[in-house]
Formats: structure tokens, sequence, C-alpha cells
């Protein structure tokens, strides 16, 4: 009966606990163009308060081959209507800054460095560091990457 209950019970964790429940709802490239699904569902997602996790691709321009990717829970979603039409923009809570050590395969923490971030489905990011003890802003501009949007399934 023990071992009946154990995989019962693993079964629900993993069933509970799975990297599954997630549904990829949108994608921009690096100029803002759509590759899969529709903006307007992800839009709808936001509206509805669903939780929204990004996922994006840092390359070195002058090596692709050579890229960091990161993971990320939105927690601020702006949707814009300007002109051009409609975007989203998510900021992630910022982090504590780090640098990939691609020799030694690691990412080194930064001290006293916080990086902040808001992605946009125009493909215009928004990236800025700032020294927590002195408050000074190290380094703040706009980047190009393509964009994959999550949302939580229900």
């Amino acid at each position: 009966m023990k071992p009946f209950i154990t995989v019962i019970l693993l079964l629900i964790s993993t069933f509970c606990f799975s990297q599954d429940n997630w549904k990829m709802i949108y994608e921009n490239d690096a100029e803002g163009v759509a590759v899969q699904g529709e903006l307007t569902e992800l839009i709808s997602a936001i509206q509805n308060g669903e939780n929204i996790k990004i996922y994006f691709r840092m390359e070195r321009k002058s090596l692709p081959d050579i890229y960091v990717e990161h993971t990320a829970m939105v927690k601020f979603t702006t949707i814009m209507n300007s002109p051009k039409g409609k975007s989203v923009t998510g900021q992630i809570d910022p982090i504590i800054g780090q640098v990939p050590d691609y020799e030694n395969e690691q990412a080194l923490l930064k001290e006293n460095l916080e990086w902040a971030l808001s992605v946009s489905s125009s493909g215009n990011n928004d990236t800025m560091t700032r020294n927590v003890i002195t408050g000074e802003i190290v380094d703040h501009r706009v980047v190009r990457w393509g964009t994959k949007w999550y949302v939580e399934k229900k």
C-alpha cells in the first residue's frame, strides 16, 4: 500500500508543480513584428488579470552564438494605444546585477548593483542599472530583442 500512496503523491506533485502550467500566448521579434500568436490575446489576458511571464535571449552583437536566456515574472504591465497602434510593456522586479562569465559557465553577481527591465512588444526594451548605495544610474539604455509572453494556465 505504501508504494501505491508514494506513486500517487509523486503524480500529484508532478502535476501541481509542473512547468507545463504556462502557455506561450504571444511572441514578437526584435522589430516588434508578431512571430506567434495575436497581440490582442496578450492584451485580453492582461485586462483579465492573468499572470504573465516573459522569456528573452540577449546575444552578443559581435558573436551571436554567445548569448544568455532569461525568464522572469512580469510584475507591472502597461497597454499602450499610440498613433502606431497598440503595444504592451511589462516590468520585472529589479534583480541584483549579474554578468555572464562565459569561460567559467556561470553568472557573477555584481556588488551594490540593481538591474531593472521593461520589455515591450515593440521590441524596444528599456534596461537600467543602478548603484543601490549611491542611487546613481550606472547604465540606462534601450536595446532590441524578441520576447515570448506566457500566460499561466488555469
